[in-house]
C-alpha cells in the first residue's frame, strides 16, 4: 500500500529533474568524440556555469553556456538534457523533445532522461509514444511499480483496457492488494459496463480493509447508481453500523436517503453529521454548496438548508466560509440587503478573496446602486488587476454615471485581460459601443458593434440596439432593417424588437409597413412602454391622424415619457 502511494511524488520527481519525452527509436549508434586537454576545460568550465546559471533561475544564460557545451561535445547528454529542460519551463515542447531524444538516444540506460520523455509526450498529447516510452523502462527495470501503474492508467484512457488490467494484475500479483490498483480496475469496469466485476473488485479491496468505510461508501454510490437500492441501502447501513459517530457515516446515509427521495431521513443524519465536530467544515460545507449550486434541491430543502448554516455559524461563527455561505443562501432567496450586509462585513478581513468581491459587485449591480459598483470595482482592482470581470463592471457603472471617457479607458484596459471568451469579449465591445457613441464617436461605436457581430452574428440584444441607434441616425437603414428584421424572426413577440423594426422603416419612409408592425408592438405589450408609445404617435402624426397621434403622446406621458419633449409635440398639433 504504502510503495503505490509513492507513485505520484516519484513522477513529479522525474517531472521536475527535466521533463522530456521519448522517441521508439530509443537506441542509436553514436561515434565517439575525443576531447583535448583545452577542449574538456571549456566544456566543464561551461558545464558547471550553466548549472550554476540555471540554479539561480537565469535560464537564458544557462541555455546559452548547454549549448555551448554541445558545440564543443556533441555527445554530451547532460547538456542536451539540461537544454530540454530549460526549454520546457519556457514552453517550447517542441525543441525541449528534440534536446531530450538526444540525450536519451547518447545515454539509453538513464532512467530520469526517459521519465522526463514520457511526459513530454503526454504534455504534447502524444501518449502512445509515451506508452512506447514506459514499456522500455519496464522492460530495462522491472521492478518501478510506479511506472506499471502509470502505464496501466495510460493504457485505461487510450481505450487499451484488457492490456490496463492486465498490468494491474500484474502489479497486484507482486505487491498485494492496494487502493489505487483495486480503483483504477473499477473505474475501468464501470466505463466497460462490466459491473459485476467493478462491484467484485471493490469488495475484495473491503475485504483487505474492513474497517476503511470510504470504500464501502464508493461501493454504496456504485449501487444506486445502478438503481440497486437493496443492496445499496444494506452497505450504508454497514457504513454505519462500523462506525455510528463517523461524519463521514453520517454524511453517507444522508446520501443514500437523498436517492431514496426520503427527505426527512436525509436532513436527519444531515443534521448529525453537522452537529458531529468530529467532522472538518470543509466536508460540511461542500454539502452546503452542493445544496446552494443546484437549484432544484435547494427549492425542495431551502428551509433546511437555512437551519444546516445556522448549526455551521454556532460551531464556527468567526469561519469566514461560513458567513459567505449564509450570504450566499441570502442571495439565492433575492434578499439581497441582507445578503450584502453579510457580504460587506467579510470583505473587511478577506480583502484577497475575489469570489466575495464578485458576489457583492453583482447584488450592488442588481439593486442599482452605480456609486457602490464603482467603488467596489475600484478597490478590488487594486487586489486583482488582471481581472476583466472588475474592469467590465467598473466601465458600466462609469457610463451610467456619465462618465463615458473613464469608461472607455476602464472596458479597454479589461479588455487586455480577456482571453479565448468570446461571449466576454462580445459584452466588452457592446459597452464599448454604446461608450463610444455616447461620446458622439459614432465611427468607433460602430466599429466595436461590427466587431461584436463578427463574433456573435446572431446576438440579438447586440442587432436590435445597432439598428436602432443607425435609424435615431437615419444612416445606413437598409443594414439596420435587416439586423432588426433578424431580432423579429428570433421573437416574433418581443415588443421592443418589433418597435425598433417599426422605428426604422418609418426612417426608411415606408410608412405602411411601419405602422403594422408598430401595431404589433403595442398588441404584445408595447401598450406599457412610453417609447412605444411615442413611436406610434409620430407614425400616425405622419399619416395625418393628428387625434389619434395626440392620443398616444398623451399616454406617452402618463407612463413617463419624456414629458418635455412630449408636451412640444402636442403644443405644435394643438387646434387653433
Amino acid at each position: 500500500m504504502r510503495r503505490i502511494e509513492t507513485i505520484a511524488v516519484l513522477l513529479v520527481a522525474g517531472f521536475l529533474i527535466g521533463g522530456c519525452s521519448g522517441s521508439k527509436n530509443l537506441t542509436k549508434e553514436h561515434t565517439t568524440i575525443t576531447l583535448n586537454e583545452s577542449q574538456r576545460r571549456e566544456y566543464n568550465y561551461a558545464l558547471t556555469e550553466a548549472t550554476k546559471q540555471k540554479l539561480f533561475g537565469n535560464f537564458g544564460q544557462a541555455a546559452s553556456l548547454y549549448k555551448k557545451c554541445i558545440e564543443v561535445n556533441p555527445n554530451s547528454d547532460v547538456a542536451h538534457f539540461q537544454l530540454a529542460g530549460i526549454y520546457m519551463i519556457n514552453r517550447d515542447l517542441s525543441n525541449a523533445k528534440v534536446m531530450n531524444i538526444k540525450a536519451t538516444q547518447l545515454a539509453p540506460e538513464n532512467y530520469w532522461y526517459k521519465i522526463q520523455l514520457a511526459q513530454l509526450y503526454l504534455m504534447t498529447n502524444l501518449p502512445d509514444e509515451a506508452a512506447i516510452v514506459y514499456e522500455d523502462i519496464i522492460a530495462r527495470w522491472p521492478d518501478k511499480i510506479e511506472i506499471k501503474y502509470e502505464l496501466s492508467r495510460l493504457y485505461s484512457e487510450t481505450g487499451k483496457t484488457s492490456k490496463a488490467i492486465k498490468m494491474l494484475d500484474e502489479i497486484e500479483k507482486e505487491f498485494g492488494i492496494s487502493e489505487p490498483v483495486s480503483m483504477l480496475k473499477e473505474q475501468i469496469y464501470v466505463r466497460e459496463g462490466k459491473n459485476e466485476l467493478a462491484i467484485a473488485e471493490l469488495n475484495k479491496l473491503i475485504g483487505a480493509v474492513p474497517q476503511e468505510i470510504r470504500y464501502l461508501g464508493i461501493l454504496a454510490e456504485l449501487y444506486t447508481s445502478l438503481d440497486r437500492k437493496d443492496e445499496a441501502r444494506e452497505t450504508y447501513k454497514k457504513i454505519f453500523e462500523i462506525q455510528p459517530e463517523n461524519g463521514i457515516a453520517q454524511l453517507s446515509m444522508a446520501e443514500f436517503y437523498r436517492f431514496e427521495n426520503n427527505i426527512e431521513k436525509q436532513f436527519e443524519y444531515l443534521y448529525m453529521a453537522f452537529w458531529n465536530i468530529s467532522l472538518p467544515v470543509d466536508r460540511k460545507m461542500g454539502v452546503i454548496i452542493e445544496f446552494l449550486t443546484n437549484e432544484e434541491i435547494f427549492r425542495k430543502s431551502e428551509t433546511h438548508v437555512d437551519s444546516l448554516i445556522d448549526i455551521l455559524t454556532e460551531i464556527f461563527p468567526d469561519d469566514f466560509r461560513v458567513k459567505t455561505a449564509r450570504a450566499d443562501y441570502l442571495s439565492k432567496l433575492e434578499r439581497y440587503d441582507e445578503a450584502l450586509e453579510v457580504y460587506n462585513e467579510v470583505l473587511k478581513d478577506q480583502k484577497g478573496n475575489y469570489f466575495i468581491w464578485e458576489q457583492a459587485i453583482f447584488i450592488e449591480n442588481i439593486q442599482g446602486n452605480t456609486d457602490n459598483v464603482y467603488d467596489k470595482c475600484s478597490e478590488a482592482l487594486t487586489y486583482f488587476p488582471d481581472r476583466p470581470f472588475l474592469y467590465m463592471f467598473q466601465g458600466n457603472s462609469s457610463m451610467v454615471m456619465g462618465n463615458n471617457r473613464e469608461a472607455v479607458k476602464s472596458l479597454e484596459k479589461g479588455l487586455e485581460y480577456v482571453e479565448n471568451n468570446i461571449p466576454l469579449t462580445v459584452q466588452f465591445y457592446s459597452f464599448l459601443a454604446e461608450a463610444w457613441r455616447n461620446l458622439d464617436d459614432f465611427d468607433k461605436s460602430d466599429e466595436y458593434f461590427d466587431k461584436a457581430l463578427q463574433m456573435e452574428p446572431d446576438n440579438i440584444l447586440i442587432l436590435n440596439n445597432y439598428g436602432y441607434y443607425l435609424a435615431l441616425r437615419g444612416e445606413q437603414l437598409e443594414k439596420a432593417e435587416k439586423m432588426s428584421k433578424k431580432t423579429i424572426k428570433a421573437e416574433p413577440e418581443n415588443s421592443t424588437y418589433l418597435d425598433t423594426y417599426a422605428w426604422i422603416l418609418y426612417k426608411a419612409g415606408k410608412l405602411n409597413e411601419a405602422r403594422e408592425y408598430m401595431n404589433m408592438a403595442i398588441e404584445n405589450g408595447g401598450s406599457e412602454d412610453p417609447d412605444i408609445l411615442e413611436h406610434y404617435g409620430d407614425i400616425l402624426d405622419e399619416f395625418g391622424n393628428m387625434e389619434e397621434a395626440r392620443k398616444y403622446w398623451k399616454e406617452a406621458i402618463d407612463k413617463g415619457g419624456n414629458s418635455e419633449q412630449l408636451q412640444k409635440k402636442l403644443n405644435a398639433t394643438e387646434y387653433p
